[in-house]
């Protein structure tokens, strides 16, 4: 048996907290290479559409937290 502790919450928020890391880096980069292209191009179309997903996957990150708070934050301990 081992005498680190564990912390479900502690896993949870670091995940979200890289998940929203990483969805950021992508929207910023993603944002960034729209300017190389026309609006109407093909390319140009799949970075808004990329772009949106992105924002779309944000969102979910961001209402999955706020409705499961109790996986979040750390729980009574019962002694």
């Amino acid at each position: 048996m081992t005498d680190k502790p564990f912390s479900k919450a502690f896993v949870m928020r670091t995940t979200f907290r890289h998940m929203r890391r990483s969805v950021d880096i992508s929207i910023r980069k993603s944002f960034e290479r729209f300017k190389d292209f026309d609006d109407n191009s093909y390319e140009g179309k799949q970075c808004l559409e990329t772009l949106s997903v992105l924002h779309t996957v944000r969102k979910m990150l961001d209402d999955f937290q706020a409705n499961n708070q109790k996986l979040f934050t750390e729980e009574d301990k019962l002694n």
